[in-house]
């Protein structure tokens, strides 16, 4: 009975000391443990929060001339004219006006030598007709690339940067502050996301406008945080706004000033960031077709 009892003691007097130092991978199982515990927390907190959807209407303006060439893209056009003008056969003008050019030489050294096919030379040659294109080209004058809106910097105008992309922004009060951004409509239930961003246009920008939007499914999505002042009053964490691309076919924009529009601007790609700020212009010009 005393070699029991001394044995149970010593036993009891080791237990605080394993308790210390226990093995490594029971200290992993309690890590897990509470890992496992907090993912959970954070995924139920996750699922908690509530966020309000929009679409929006892209609508873009796609150029209507071709950019100015570059100095290399200048050069290579030159060099490829001259390598076809050098390496291509006579066309039937050239051919034409050759033999026109063999009769002639023939007649004026003697008409009487002259074989009967080659005494028919027509009334107007080659060279007269050379030299009334070139009168109709000199009296030709281009179309300015620069057109009367770029002089003016009318934003509102679809005539100005003919050479290259536009987009629509709308100036609309939200919240009591002024703020630039693409025709946007909350989500209306019954209606499908893009024919809320077609209502976003046409409810804001009135209903002559001409456009095509491309597909069913939107073309990207931008997530809007709210404060916390904002997040407390609307029990929502934030927007997330469906962003569709449509292409403008023509009509005027008729700014609806019931929905608090202020003013409308026709932008490019590199003014966007003017308008918009650096992380929204990142997201739509993505969607910008160069």
């Amino acid at each position: 009975m005393k070699m029991s009892s001394s044995r149970t003691q010593a036993v009891l007097a080791a237990i605080p000391k394993l308790i210390k130092h226990r093995p490594s991978c029971l200290v992993r199982a309690s890590q897990h443990r509470n890992y496992s515990q907090s993912s959970a927390a954070k995924t139920t907190e996750a699922t908690a929060e509530k966020w309000g959807l929009a679409g929006a209407l892209y609508l873009e303006r796609l150029p209507v001339i071709t950019p100015k060439m570059t100095r290399l893209e200048q050069e290579y056009k030159e060099y490829k004219l001259q390598q076809e003008v050098e390496q291509s056969l006579l066309s039937e003008y050239e051919i034409t006006k050759k033999e026109e050019e063999e009769r002639l030489a023939i007649q004026k050294k003697n008409v009487l030598d002259t074989p009967l096919h080659l005494r028919n030379i027509p009334i107007q040659t080659m060279q007269d007709k050379e030299e009334l294109w070139s009168k109709e080209l000199a009296q030709f004058t281009p179309a300015d690339r620069e057109t009367e809106a770029d002089k003016s910097n009318d934003m509102r105008s679809t005539d100005r940067k003919l050479d290259q992309s536009l987009v629509l922004l709308l100036k609309q009060v939200v919240d009591g502050k002024e703020w630039w951004y693409l025709p946007t409509m909350n989500y209306t239930p019954g209606l499908s996301m893009r024919e809320v961003a077609e209502q976003a246009l046409t409810s804001n920008c009135g209903t002559d406008l001409k456009f095509r939007v491309f597909g069913n499914a939107p073309s990207g999505y931008q997530i809007k945080n709210y404060g916390r002042e904002k997040r407390e009053e609307t029990k929502l964490n934030g927007h997330k706004v469906f962003i569709y691309k449509a292409e403008y076919r023509g009509g005027p924009v008729i700014p609806n000033e019931d929905n608090s529009v202020l003013d409308y601007a026709w932008v490019t790609p590199k003014e966007l960031r003017q308008y918009l700020g650096r992380t929204t212009s990142r997201v739509l010009n993505k969607f910008i077709i160069y």
